[in-house]
């Protein structure tokens, strides 16, 4: 989530600013390995810069994830208000 968060804030990174900021606990190769499955399921692109890649948010996938999300939230503060006039009456 910490990927996402900070290529949201600063805006598109390579792996090595990425690996660079992560901590001493995470391996370049975790990055990589994490922007991968993100790549695969639409959440980022990658650019090649000469030998480097810039990794950066697909937006439109993140704004339609955001969508069902809202919506599922929705649901949960219905159900749970009819809940709430159940008990209450």
């Amino acid at each position: 989530m910490r990927l996402v968060a900070r290529l949201c804030d600063e805006g598109p990174q390579s792996i090595t600013r990425l690996t660079d900021q992560a901590g001493v606990d995470v391996t370049r190769q975790a990055i990589t390995k994490h922007l991968r499955l993100m790549h695969d399921a639409g959440l980022v692109q990658e650019t090649r810069r000469g030998r480097e890649s810039i990794w950066h948010i697909e937006t439109r996938r993140i704004d339609v994830a955001r969508g069902y999300l809202d919506q599922i939230s929705m649901q949960w503060d219905d159900a749970i208000g009819r809940l709430k006039a159940l008990v209450e009456g």
